[in-house]
């Protein structure tokens, strides 16, 4: 599952020995945070300029199409919401009339670009086309299928059920909303991706006028079917370098900069130009994957180990400034099935390490049959914060006597993918999906077969829990499968987290009550002069 909240590149040294703290004074105004003094009070443009870290090559809604939700080009079926239930954004109603049927009902008067009508017809075409070719819908509905049922009204059949079937309509990555029929004759065409740029294929508030490898520049459609988009003009430029972007803030040649390292913040304070602004977070940001078919991780008592002795009140508040919340567990407080199975107890630690044969002659390192405890932990340049969290988390465990060798790898998700190698590793991955799925990450992550389990987990009691909670209904009774799936995940030390970063942004003074947006979804038809974008 593709993370949705990345982070720029930043160089880090491949090993480095003591834990920098730094000192922030972060002030919490009506749920954001936000550093710098407060500037003169003026009116909102309404012009956006934004900084992202990553380029968008072209329109292709299949190759590309998870961007075009983020900047206001595309639209989805249902809207990711902060409460964790999904509500129509497209769509004028979702519906579960029957365990295996799911009824999409459109709003009126919708057309795409290309003035095409989004009907049930084209609904049901666009349904179609992502099962058929989006291998991570064709993975969480497998052998579903789609049919019009009616002039604005569609029907999803699944093959068993489905209660994620919203949060997979609220996904980017899944279900884009694009004119099937037009895109298809563009395929047959042989016609490059920069023609796309014509075809008009999607039905949301602002169009792509122009697509180079510096920007992209978009302007209001007149005819939006939601009314009048709040900006008149709006840019995307493509500045990899994270210090350039906050420095293009500085001058007045963009709004916001997207993805900036925590370390920016206390750069920031007291400055009149720029300003660092954080969100209210959604889950868990920085996973520790540890690699159980390598030892010392193949015993579960120094994984266990390892996650007791880490101060996750430190990570947050000292090293990350108080612009994390600590981890306790998969997910945050917030969910109403989250338990808290993570805490430190450096005792409990000590003990289990001793338990598995690690001892150790007073403050020295600890050994087993000559060999000292020792593991390497993998970090990588996009997210800048994996460096920190991990000189952090070497300085706590050698309080243990466990040795930690830092090194930063260029790719970590080509890294994970090699089964042997690696020891352990800090990695940006939520456990909820960006449109509020919990059911695909326990798939993607902890299931034996899962895609992106990297861990090496395959605890048959474990992938039935899962299996249970994909296809219940009740919610009362999947609250309680998944208490007991994050219980036996803990009771394992299959996985845990570091910490849970606020999601920020540096703004100008114009856009500095910008409210960072749930999901990414950094522009839409509300976002404008008297407000900031939805979420």
């Amino acid at each position: 599952m593709k993370l949705r909240y990345p982070l720029p590149r930043r160089p880090l040294s491949r090993r480095r020995r003591a834990v920098v703290v730094l000192a922030l004074a972060a002030a919490v105004l009506a749920g954001c945070a936000t550093t710098g003094a407060p500037p003169e009070s003026a009116p909102r443009p309404t012009t956006l300029t934004l900084a992202t870290g990553f380029a968008i090559d072209d329109l292709d809604p299949l190759e590309n199409g998870y961007w075009g939700p983020e900047f206001g080009y595309i639209e989805l079926l249902m809207r990711p919401e902060r409460g964790g239930a999904p509500s129509p954004w497209v769509l004028d109603s979702l519906t579960n009339p029957q365990p295996l049927s799911w009824v999409l009902t459109l709003r009126p008067g919708i057309t795409f670009q290309n003035t095409s009508a989004l009907d049930g017809t084209a609904l049901a075409a666009l349904l179609a086309a992502q099962l058929a070719d989006n291998p991570d819908l064709t993975a969480a509905l497998p052998g579903a299928s789609a049919t019009a049922t009616g002039p604005l009204e569609a029907t999803l059949t699944t093959t068993r059920p489905a209660p994620n079937v919203p949060s997979l309509l609220a996904d980017e990555s899944m279900v884009p909303v694009y004119d099937v029929a037009a895109y298809q004759r563009h395929v047959a065409s042989g016609a490059p991706a920069a023609d796309l740029l014509k075809a008009g294929l999607f039905t949301a508030p602002y169009v792509v006028d122009s697509l180079d490898t510096e920007s992209m520049q978009l302007s209001p459609r007149p005819d939006y079917w939601g009314g009048p988009p709040g900006l008149q003009d709006l840019t995307v430029r493509f500045v990899p370098e994270v210090s350039a972007r906050i420095q293009a803030v500085q001058a007045g040649e963009a709004d916001i900069a997207l993805y900036p390292p925590t370390a920016s913040a206390p750069t920031l304070k007291d400055r009149t130009d720029s300003f660092y602004v954080t969100g209210q977070p959604l889950g868990p940001t920085f996973m520790l994957e540890l690699n159980q078919r390598e030892a010392p991780f193949d015993d579960p008592l120094v994984r266990r180990a390892v996650y007791a002795g880490i101060d996750y009140d430190q990570l947050a508040d000292q090293v990350m400034n108080k612009l994390y919340v600590p981890a306790t567990g998969l997910y945050t407080d917030s969910r109403p099935w989250a338990e808290k199975t993570q805490s430190t107890d450096v005792a409990a630690a000590g003990a289990l390490l001793d338990q598995a044969g690690w001892t150790r002659a007073g403050t020295g390192p600890r050994s087993r049959a000559g060999t000292p405890l020792r593991f390497s932990l993998l970090t990588y340049p996009q997210q800048p914060d994996s460096g920190a969290l991990a000189l952090a988390v070497q300085a706590q465990l050698a309080e243990l006597g466990v040795g930690v060798e830092i090194e930063q790898v260029p790719d970590i998700t080509s890294a994970l993918e090699e089964k042997t190698g690696w020891h352990a590793a800090v990695a940006g991955n939520g456990f909820v999906s960006f449109g509020g799925d919990h059911v695909t990450p326990l798939i993607n992550y902890l299931r034996s077969d899962g895609p992106s389990n990297a861990t090496g987990t395959a605890d048959p009691v474990l992938d039935s829990l899962i299996d249970e909670v994909a296809v219940e209904l009740n919610a009362s009774s999947r609250d309680d499968l998944l208490r007991r799936i994050q219980r036996r995940v803990a009771d394992n030390g299959y996985l845990g987290y570091l910490g849970t970063r606020l999601p920020a942004v540096v703004t100008g003074p114009a856009w500095k009550d910008y409210q960072v947006p749930i999901s990414n979804l950094w522009v839409d038809a509300r976002t404008g002069p008297a407000a900031s974008a939805a979420g």
